[in-house]
């Protein structure tokens, strides 16, 4: 199954920065904010194909209606002891869900983004990250939660 195809974005694009982790202070009310996802733990939905443990340049899409129990990963490269008791320690979508419940945020972005383990830096940069950015540029979150495996 291929990867999925960059959509058009309605507006200008979101910039990357080449010389540090792209950051935006939000300035909005977060009771107010819908909340998306980005994740380098190799989290994907149970039925998409898994993550290549030896190096993974791909990325799944994890809809915002996804719940932990639907939900897997595919590393070998951190300590998963939490992720095995608890896969919302490193894509905490249950936790999202309960505080939109609660109104503590706006909401839960429809899309969520994941990616696997990889060596190659360079492609990931130049290729994957970019891709993710034009999806979050039509999904157009107010804010954007990033996690690590």
């Amino acid at each position: 199954m291929p990867d999925p195809a960059p959509p058009s974005s309605p507006g200008p694009p979101i910039e990357l920065s080449r010389y540090c982790v792209p950051f935006s202070p939000f300035r909005g009310k977060v009771e107010e904010a819908t909340v998306a996802l980005v994740s380098t733990a190799g989290v994907r939905l149970a039925s998409d194909r898994p993550f290549d443990l030896e190096g993974d340049t791909s990325y799944r899409v994890i809809p915002g209606t996804a719940k932990g129990a639907d939900l897997r990963y595919d590393d070998e490269h951190y300590d998963h002891a939490c992720v095995d008791r608890d896969i919302n320690c490193v894509f905490p979508i249950d936790r999202l869900a309960e505080l939109a419940e609660e109104k503590r945020i706006g909401g839960v972005a429809e899309k969520h983004f994941s990616m696997g383990f990889t060596m190659a830096i360079r492609r990931m940069w130049e290729e994957t990250v970019p891709r993710i950015v034009a999806e979050l540029d039509v999904v157009h979150p107010d804010l954007v939660v990033l996690t690590g495996g």
